[in-house]
């Protein structure tokens, strides 16, 4: 039970801001996404914003109401890529747009931080590999959960010997709504609404499921070796190309499955994450501020019962764990919503800028998910299994 209960030590998390060399930003693409990272830079210390870029005109203003004053403004990236003032970009746009940006602006020395999904095709994921190792540049993935504590404890939990063997993982983000945002200016429709639109966007699994396939992928230490699914348009009939449900199911070498859904018309089970062991499960709670729990299951306390294990510490271990009573799973520092996790993140995106150092959500893991993303759209569409055991490995 000391495994269960063991954290692994906060100074993992505490990132520098020693350094006195500012680290100038350039965003590209300052639609809520961008602007969300804009506004977290402020408090970063030695970060700063010195230019937007959008082809947005209303965007573009926010951006640079939100950056740091003097900011110069683009309507085209290549021009910000001139700029040699420009240390590192945020690649905030369009999936569709993820690979091109991000290779031109590493072939013009700039180090990128890409938001998620990483790329677009599961060709393109594999090819920036490369550009990556030609022009020496620190690349960074968006997905921020990796920098919150919470998961690192559940990790150490999943994978102490008094889990039991994991099987299963059930993973749930449901919504209740049609996913739209709203458009002043029909002529901006499919940019504003892009996730609608096969052209530019994976759909449900790029832009939710991605978050929680990655962080299954690093718990498991594994990768997925094929993929199914299914998903349709049923019930927003307005137009979009993208799925208004999905359903996938991975499997990994040892037999784990992994499931995965998206609703946008029933907000029942919200944000989930269920790790299933034999002898307890692990339960990932909230979109925000992430909560986790432990259930045991009776055989396992039935079992420390014996008469013969039963000694001072396992007789008061017997009385906490009670079968299908919640456990909470701490950390310290938990943090109560998604700004914290990602406000580190992209502290660590400086500091890897100025230590040329590694992220920890960097090209790898992101190249793996774009590519378990791609290739379930894939499933869904053509309603086939996908096998993936050469899928990942790059030319």
């Amino acid at each position: 039970m000391a495994a269960l209960a063991a954290m692994v030590p906060g100074s993992i998390f505490k990132l520098s801001n020693t350094p006195s060399d500012r680290v100038n930003i350039g965003i590209i693409g300052t639609g809520s996404r961008g602007n969300w990272l804009n506004k977290l830079i402020r408090d970063i210390p030695n970060m700063s914003v010195m230019a937007c870029c959008d082809v947005i005109p209303e965007r573009l203003q926010m951006g640079l109401e939100l950056a740091d004053p003097g900011s110069k403004s683009y309507t085209d990236y290549r021009k910000m890529l001139e700029n040699k003032d420009i240390d590192a970009v945020i690649v905030s746009v369009p999936l569709s747009l993820h690979y091109q940006i991000a290779k031109e602006a590493m072939e013009a020395g700039k180090d990128v931080y890409c938001e998620k999904t990483m790329c677009f095709t599961p060709e393109e994921s594999l090819d920036l590999g490369h550009i990556i190792q030609q022009n020496n540049r620190i690349f960074q993935v968006g997905y921020q959960h990796r920098y919150n504590p919470l998961y690192n404890n559940i990790k150490g939990i999943i994978q102490s010997e008094d889990f039991g063997e994991l099987s299963h993982i059930e993973c749930y983000w449901n919504r209740n709504g049609d996913w739209r945002r709203p458009v002043d200016d029909a002529k901006w429709e499919r940019l504003i609404n892009w996730r609608m639109y096969r052209e530019y966007s994976g759909g449900l699994m790029a832009e939710l499921s991605s978050h929680q396939l990655d962080i299954v992928n690093w718990i498991v230490e594994d990768l997925p070796v094929s993929v199914t699914g299914y998903g349709g348009i049923d019930y927003w009939k307005d137009g979009r190309e993208t799925y208004d449900h999905v359903h996938s199911v991975f499997k990994y070498n040892d037999g784990i499955q992994a499931s995965y859904t998206c609703l946008t018309t029933n907000a029942h089970m919200g944000y989930q994450m269920l790790f299933y062991g034999k002898n307890a499960t692990v339960q990932v709670t909230g979109e925000q501020g992430h909560k986790a729990f432990m259930y045991v299951e009776p055989t396992w306390v039935n079992q420390m019962k014996k008469p013969e294990k039963v000694d001072g510490v396992s007789g008061a271990t017997v009385k906490v764990l009670e079968p299908g009573k919640p456990i909470p799973i701490l950390a310290g520092d938990r943090p109560e919503d998604d700004a914290e996790p990602t406000g580190k993140a992209l502290a660590s995106f400086a500091d890897c800028v100025r230590e040329r150092k590694t992220p920890l959500s960097n090209y790898e893991n992101g190249k793996n998910s774009a590519i378990c993303v791609a290739k379930a759209n894939e499933a869904m569409q053509t309603d086939e299994r996908i096998n993936l055991k050469s899928a990942y490995s790059m030319k």
